[in-house]
Formats: structure tokens, C-alpha cells, sequence
């Protein structure tokens, strides 16, 4: 097994990056659709309704999210460049 992985690093280390990115990129895509969100209702057991505004969530979100997707492409890039 880890002859396996000492033979075919890049190649694994380039696929889970590749699936990182699209991962990223379709938590995005949910992220700004939650933008378009102006309440989202809850009925608690008690018969009360709990509003609760999405937007401060997706900010949060969506800065995480572009970080992420920056540092997986900086590094993916210096890694080929590198060579």
C-alpha cells in the first residue's frame, strides 16, 4: 500500500486537489443561491416561529469558500511551475 502511494504521488496528490476544487466551486455555487435568501423560517415544538436572516452566514461562507479555492490554486500553481 504505501508503495502504491510513494510511486503514484503526484497523480494523487493532483486528482484530490482537482476534487477539492470542484467541491469548492459547487459549495460556491449553494453559497450564492443562500444570498437570494431574505428569511428562513423555523417552527419550533412549541408552536413559536424562529426568522433568522441567511446573508451574515453566507458572507462568511462565500469568504471562506474563496480563500479556500485561492490557496488550493496558489498552491496547485507553484507546484507546477516548480518543475
Amino acid at each position: 500500500m504505501m508503495y502504491f502511494i510513494y510511486c503514484y504521488e503526484k497523480e494523487i496528490i493532483y486528482t484530490l486537489t482537482v476534487f477539492l476544487i470542484l467541491f469548492n466551486l459547487v459549495s460556491l455555487y449553494f453559497i450564492v443561491d443562500l444570498f437570494s435568501y431574505d428569511e428562513i423560517r423555523g417552527y419550533l415544538t412549541n408552536g413559536e416561529i424562529k426568522i433568522d436572516s441567511p446573508r451574515t452566514m453566507a458572507y462568511l461562507l462565500f469568504v471562506s469558500g474563496m480563500s479556500n479555492l485561492l490557496f488550493v490554486i496558489v498552491t496547485l500553481m507553484a507546484r507546477f511551475f516548480s518543475e
